[in-house]
Order: structure tokens, then sequence, then C-alpha cells
């Protein structure tokens, strides 16, 4: 079944949105190395999804198969006809033109008048705090001003879907909130944002479902809160045991959620209970 674009009927007002981007059986391989193993996942429209994960677990690949850039080893992504896409690299390359020449022809390629192109850079530009480096060559910016240049380029036209892949590398805290209201703003009027991203506060933010990427499937992910932890301890003698541990040896076993752990464990060793080890399950 082919897709469609846009949302059908009165759809929007029910509250169901259309899917634009279907992944079918996506693999990809880099030689010996398989980074995505078969990912089936449709994406649809106005929803935001992060991706979080290590580095080099395929996020990056991921959302460059989803924008076209990259051609999966098998499978396919499908995408509904006319999609305009919005794509922000994790590393924006340095050119000799200054950020308002490149960001002045971007804008015409996008469609975007000479004169309304000049407004939106300045009016960006200021928005998040750039405007006195616009006519600084890029080849001069630090890694973190470079991904402003991408961040604004992405922001200048309206599309149907956002890819941010690690947007605010290097970037300051006020340009972060920026980063977060621009986005959203989009995601208000429809707009699919797909987001690769290490900073929890960003996904928390911005994302409603957020995945993982394990041994190249996607997975939902789970919140460190989540995670369950068990603590080693010694009774130093004439200690009375808490309900919620089991004897290990000569020491006790208790295991809690992770965050548990780390609200109960300082009233332990005040009692006198020594601490003798502390691991992740997932560890174990």
């Amino acid at each position: 079944m082919a897709l469609t674009e846009g949302i059908r009927g009165n759809d929007k007002e029910r509250g169901v949105f259309m899917e634009i981007i279907r992944l079918e059986n996506v693999t990809k391989s880099y030689g010996d190395k398989l980074v995505l193993n078969h990912i089936d996942k449709v994406f649809h429209r106005g929803e935001a999804v992060a991706f979080v994960g290590h580095n080099g677990c395929g996020k990056s690949t991921l959302l460059r198969i989803i924008a076209g850039l990259t051609v999966p080893s098998d499978g396919r992504a499908v995408q509904a006809p006319g999609l305009l896409f919005h794509y922000i690299p994790e590393k924006f390359p340095p050119t000799p033109v200054t950020a308002r020449q490149y960001l002045l022809n971007m804008g015409i390629l996008d469609g975007m008048r000479r004169d309304e192109a000049g407004r939106r850079i300045a009016s960006l530009g200021e928005d998040f705090f750039f405007g006195e480096l616009l006519d600084v060559p890029m080849r001069s910016l630090s890694k973190g001003t470079l991904q402003k240049v991408g961040v604004i380029q992405a922001f200048m036209t309206r599309p149907d879907v956002l890819l941010l892949d690690e947007p605010v590398s290097g970037q300051d805290k006020e340009s972060q909130k920026v980063l977060i209201e621009k986005t959203n703003e989009l995601r208000g009027e429809d707009v699919t944002i797909l987001l690769s991203c290490h900073e929890e506060h960003i996904v928390n933010a911005i994302a409603q479902d957020v995945y993982t990427i394990r041994e190249g499937r996607l997975e939902d992910y789970e919140p460190a809160g989540t995670k369950m932890c068990t603590v080693i301890l010694e009774n130093a003698g004439g200690l009375e045991a808490d309900g919620r541990m089991t004897k290990y040896g000569r020491y006790y076993r208790l295991k809690a959620e992770e965050t548990e752990c780390d609200r109960i464990l300082p009233g332990l060793l005040s009692r006198g209970w020594r601490l003798r080890g502390m691991y992740n399950e997932e560890d174990s």
C-alpha cells in the first residue's frame, strides 16, 4: 500500500495522524559490522520520536536512511510523496563563505525570496545569539557555533519532517532552550520530529516516544530510573535487617530500583551498615 501525503479528511480533529514514513526490514552493514538489523517502523505526521544510545549504535545511520541520504543494505524506507525534509547533521562542515552567505543561498534553494530569506536569517540569528557572527567565514567558527548554522538553516522554512542529529552539541544552554521552543512550535504545526540526542533534558522536552538501538534492533528505551540495582551490605553487628534484604553468604543483599537504592542507602550507612558492593542488574 502506497503512503499518501498529509492527513486524510478530518483525521487531525480525531487525533489520528497519517503515516508518512515506513521502514520495511531496514538493514545496514558497513563491511562486517551490522549496524541496523531488520528494522520495521512507521512514523506519523506530527509525532516526535527520539533515538538514544551510545555512540556508534546506529542512530545517525537510521536518520540518514530515513532522509534518503544513505541506502540500506537490505529493506527500504518508504516516504509519502512530496515530503520536505530538513536535516541537522551531527557535524556541520566548515566552508570559506560566511554564515549569512550560506544561509541566504540555502534559503533561495528552499524557495524563499532573497529579501524574505535575509529577514529570516537576521531574526533567527538574534534568536540563537548568533547575530554578530553571521558575517564571519564559517571555517573560522567553532564546532558548537557551526552547529548553530545548521540549526538556523533547518528553521528558515517549515518542513514536513525535521531530523536532528545531536543538534545541541557544543551549544550554550540558552541556545538549547530556543531550539526546544522552536522545535515544539513546529511539532504543534504537525511537523514530524525525529531526534538523535544524548541530552536527557532535550529528549524529555521534545519527544513523545523514545527508542534505543541495541544490537541493531530498535527497542523501547527504559529510563535510568527503572533499572534494577543490587546492593551488598555487611551487618556491623546487632543491626536489624531491612525487610527487603536477603542473606547473601556472610553479607546481605538488597534489590531495588536504582533511584530507590540511591534514596535508602545513605540511611542504612548512617545506621552502621557497611557497603561491600553495588551494581546495576544489566552489568551483572
